[in-house]
This record gives structure tokens, C-alpha cells and sequence, in this order.
């Protein structure tokens, strides 16, 4: 009986699951967060995220209504109070998973560091260490500016930072680029570093009551970027050039094509060229040469579009998203090169999962997959943008910590360990360590050398007692 009784329930969940269609969810909006949300001057919701969401639920023939608040700090309370269903746009990290199930990302911006054009002793984020640094309350630069190396004053809005920078309050100020770069365009005193600080991934967050809409959400994104309507979205709204996605047939299309115009332009100017019919005048030969010249530099301009793209996939790693071997032999060489010629200093740290195929055997290759990449994200917003993260093996990893002595690297170290054993949770009851082999580069290093000592440490670290640091 109590068999027949569990069939009927598996049966049924489906059913349950989709009699939720008539459902009204509750969206949650911010009033005045643009380009993302605001409302325009008809007294309705407007913006990137908001028309990217009517695609979704059209798609997804739900129903909906917005819940309108003020600021961020409202969002989270209304989805801890399970109040709200809906963010349609929020930055994906591991820390918001608690609340939040995450579609696939809908697009990323960068998070850059302004200053005053005048300011010509300000050139990296290593120039401000010590000087007044401005930020707005609750935005995503309070967690990536460290507040041990930072002075930091806070704002409430990206307005004030401008005035405050124009007014010599503070040094520079770090914000979003999409939220401000409008407002920006205008003033040419106010400029950012050469370097953004964080690329930040966004998506449409989901409650986790509402887990069955995760699948359909996912759907209906890939439809739109596969018609194009997302990368339309974009242009729209921020203002992006649009690439071309590389396929096997598109390349040849390409390539085929440059070819054909230069055919073309070859044979058009010699046909001039021979005949010298009297109609033809040199100002219309030039005119002519110059349209086809203009179509080969458009050409040429995707090729090398498409190369840049080929480059950055070939050196990350599928499943963790940070850079592979192939990249890290490249590096590696580099770096070695650099401190040979210059003495630019770096440390070697390399580390792997302890007992990671007991984890394999006991949890499944999935839950191991998870730990691979929930540990990469962990630790990525652990290091600098100046270090290097590589997977160089199914659980081994090196980072290469740029322009950092032993004893600062071993710092790094202990708290890469300690963030992984803390940090990474698949399941609650698994905890996750790693055993780190550190070492400096010193003269007549080779790429061998360095990484024989790093793995000799490593091998110490394991058979010392695991989940330790040996330099």
C-alpha cells in the first residue's frame, strides 16, 4: 500500500508543479537603478532587465506583477520574508546562493575606479592604497575594496561620489561602469584606470520555493540569445557592439567572403584600368576603390574579432571558467622571462583536493564538479586581478602571485586555505580542504625547477596531516 501510494505521489508532483501556473509571482523592481530598472516619464517600469523579463514571461506564459522599493536593502528583506518570487537582474555569487536560485547570465559588467584626468600620480589600484577612496552604501565595490589597505568614505549615491571627487573630498571612487558611464560621457575631468577592477556576472534570481521555474527560465534565455533578441536588448540599453558568434560555418562564410571581395576589387580596378572607357573619370575609379577598400577593412575588422574570441576560449578551462595548462606553460615562461631580465619577483603556490576521489566515489562526479567550481569562485574573489589562477589538472591548481615575496605569499596561502575549508558547502555535511606546496622564484630557475620545489611541498603538505600550508 505504501508503495502504490509513493507512485501515485512521484506521479502527481508534476501536476502540482505546473497547477502553479495560475500563480501571480511577485517581481521585485528597484525604483531608480538605471539602465537596469527605473520608471519612465508614463509612471511605468522600464529598463534592460525589465523588457528582458516581459521576453522571459511571455515566453514562459507566467503571470506576474511588480513590487516597486526603493533599494537593495528592501529587495533582500522581502525575499528573507519569502515576500517576493522574482529579482529579473541581480550579480551571481556564491553568497547570495542562499536565497537565491541563479538562471544562466543574461550579461556582466565591469566594476571600474575613477579619478580626476588631473590626477597623474594615480595610475592602478596600488597608487590609491592610503588615499581617500569613495563608495556608495550598499553597492558591490564594498565588498571588493578591502577596508585594511583603503580609506574609505561612503555615499549614497553615484552623484555625490562626482561631487565629492570635484570637490577634493576623496582621491577617487569605484562604481559600476554601465550605472554611470552615461553621466560620464559629458565629463571629460572625471576618467577611469586603465583596469577594471571585477567583471560581475548577472542573472535573474529565483526563491528557491519557486525551484521549477529554474529549467523554463533557462529555456527561454537560451531561445532569446539564440535569435538574437538578448544581444538586441544590449545594444539597446548599454550601448555594446555585438560579436559574432563562432561557428564552423560562419568563419568559412567569412572567410570566403573576404576573399570574394577582394576578387571583386581586383577585377573591378583592372577592368578600369584596361579599358580606360572615356565615361569613366579618375574621381569615380577612386570612389570605387575606396568603397571596396572600406568592405575589406569592415571584413578584416571580424576576422580579428573572431581571432581575439578564439584566443581567450583556448586558454580557460570548460568546467572552472579560470585559465587551463595550455595557458599556464604560456605564463609561466613569461614570468620566468621577466624576472630574468628585471628581477620582477613572483611566488609559485600549488595546491589540490584532499581525498577528492573519495569525494568522487562517495558524493558522484557531479557533486565533485560542483566542488571544482565553487572552489575556483571562492578563490578567484580571494586573489588579486594582477595574480594568475590556473586548473592544471583534474584537482590540482596553481596561482601564480605576481610581485610577491615568500612571506607575503604565505599569507595568501593560509587564507586560501582557510576560505576553502569554510566557504565551500555543495552539502552540508562534506568539508572541503586542501593541502598547498608554496615557493619564490629564485635564480636560474626553469620552469621544471620551480615546479618540482612547489610540488615537493605539496607532497609534504599531504603527508603531514593534510589541509596545511608548506613553504
Amino acid at each position: 500500500m505504501k508503495k502504490i501510494l509513493l507512485v501515485i505521489s512521484i506521479l502527481l508532483l508534476p501536476i502540482a508543479l505546473f497547477s502553479n501556473d495560475e500563480k501571480v509571482y511577485k517581481v521585485v523592481i528597484r525604483k531608480d537603478w538605471k539602465p537596469y530598472y527605473f520608471i519612465n516619464e508614463n509612471g511605468k517600469p522600464d529598463g534592460f532587465a525589465i523588457e528582458l523579463f516581459d521576453k522571459v514571461a511571455k515566453k514562459t506564459n507566467i503571470k506576474y506583477e511588480y513590487i516597486i522599493v526603493d533599494d537593495f536593502k528592501q529587495v533582500m528583506l522581502l525575499f528573507k520574508e519569502n515576500k517576493a518570487d522574482i529579482l529579473p537582474n541581480i550579480g551571481i555569487s556564491p553568497k547570495r546562493e542562499e536565497l537565491f536560485l541563479f538562471t544562466q547570465p543574461t550579461d556582466s559588467f565591469f566594476v571600474n575606479i575613477y579619478k580626476n584626468k588631473s590626477s597623474k600620480n594615480i595610475s592602478t589600484l596600488e597608487d590609491i592604497k592610503g588615499k581617500s577612496l569613495g563608495l556608495v552604501v550598499n553597492n558591490i565595490c564594498g565588498r571588493l575594496i578591502d577596508k585594511n589597505f583603503y580609506n574609505r568614505y561612503f555615499y549614497d549615491s553615484y552623484k555625490d561620489l562626482i561631487v565629492a571627487l570635484k570637490n577634493g573630498e576623496i582621491d577617487a571612487f569605484c562604481y559600476p561602469k554601465p550605472l554611470i558611464e552615461k553621466q560620464l560621457d559629458s565629463d571629460e575631468d572625471i576618467v577611469s584606470l586603465n583596469k577594471s577592477l571585477r567583471e560581475i556576472k548577472r542573472g535573474i534570481g529565483i526563491s528557491k520555493q519557486n525551484f521549477h521555474l529554474l529549467p523554463i527560465f533557462n529555456d527561454a534565455l537560451t531561445e532569446l540569445k539564440l535569435t538574437g533578441e538578448l544581444d538586441e536588448l544590449s545594444n539597446k540599453w548599454f550601448n555594446k557592439h555585438s560579436y559574432i558568434e563562432l561557428t564552423k560555418s560562419e568563419t568559412i562564410f567569412l572567410v570566403l567572403s573576404f576573399l570574394g571581395i577582394s576578387f571583386t576589387s581586383l577585377v573591378v580596378v583592372f577592368y578600369f584600368l584596361s579599358k580606360k572607357r572615356w565615361l569613366i573619370t579618375k574621381d569615380i575609379l577612386e570612389d570605387e576603390i575606396r568603397k571596396k577598400t572600406n568592405v575589406l577593412r569592415i571584413q578584416n575588422k571580424r576576422l580579428k574579432t573572431i581571432h581575439k574570441k578564439l584566443k581567450e576560449q583556448s586558454n580557460k578551462d570548460a568546467l572552472t571558467k579560470i585559465y587551463n595548462r595550455k595557458f599556464y606553460n604560456e605564463k609561466i615562461k613569461e614570468l620566468l622571462s621577466l624576472y630574468n631580465r628585471y628581477e620582477n619577483t613572483f611566488s609559485y603556490l600549488m595546491f589540490d583536493i584532499d581525498d577528492f576521489k573519495k569525494i568522487n566515489d562517495i558524493y558522484g562526479h557531479i557533486v565533485g564538479d560542483k566542488v571544482l567550481i565553487e572552489l575556483a569562485n571562492i578563490v578567484s574573489d580571494d586573489i588579486r586581478v594582477t595574480d594568475y589562477f590556473f586548473r592544471v589538472g583534474g584537482e590540482e591548481f596553481v596561482i601564480l602571485l605576481s610581485d610577491t615575496t615568500l612571506e607575503e605569499s604565505k599569507a595568501v596561502a593560509e587564507k586560501i586555505k582557510n576560505s576553502i575549508s569554510e566557504k565551500v558547502k555543495v552539502i552540508d555535511s562534506l568539508i572541503v580542504t586542501v593541502s598547498i606546496g608554496l615557493t619564490e622564484v629564485i635564480k636560474g630557475d626553469e620552469e621544471e625547477s620551480i615546479y618540482k620545489r612547489a610540488d615537493a611541498n605539496l607532497y609534504k603538505a599531504k603527508h603531514t596531516g593534510k589541509n596545511r600550508v608548506v613553504v
